[in-house]
C-alpha cells in the first residue's frame, strides 16, 4: 500500500477521490491523475508522478509519500506552486516536509 500523507491536499474538481485513492493502492489504472509526492532527491522538493505509472510494481513499492493529487499535469504543478507558497509563507522556507508535519 502506498504512503499517503494524512491531509494530502485533493484538487478542487476530483470526483470521488477515496475511490480514485483505493483503485490506486491496488495498483489498478487511473488515466489523467497525477499524484505529488514527497521526494526522496534532496534536491528536489516533491515529484509529480502519474498514477498510471504506479501500476508497475516496482515503481508503486518504490513511491515516496504522496501529498496530493489533481486531475491533470497542469493542475498538479498548479497544486505544487500551492503547496510550496503555503509552506514559505507559513515557516519562512521551503521545507515541505516539515511543513506537512507540523500541520
Amino acid at each position: 500500500m502506498l504512503k499517503w500523507h494524512e491531509g494530502y491536499y485533493i484538487e478542487e474538481g476530483i470526483e470521488d477521490p477515496d475511490r480514485i485513492r483505493k483503485s490506486i493502492d491496488r495498483r489498478k489504472p487511473e488515466p489523467g491523475i497525477y499524484l505529488l509526492t514527497l521526494s526522496d532527491n534532496p534536491d528536489n522538493l516533491m515529484e509529480i508522478v502519474p498514477a498510471m505509472l504506479l501500476i508497475q510494481k516496482n515503481l508503486y513499492r518504490l513511491c515516496p509519500q504522496v501529498i496530493g493529487m489533481a486531475r491533470s499535469k497542469d493542475s498538479a504543478i498548479s497544486l505544487a506552486t500551492s503547496v510550496i507558497e503555503q509552506t514559505y509563507q507559513a515557516t519562512g522556507n521551503f521545507n515541505v516536509k516539515e511543513f506537512l508535519n507540523s500541520r
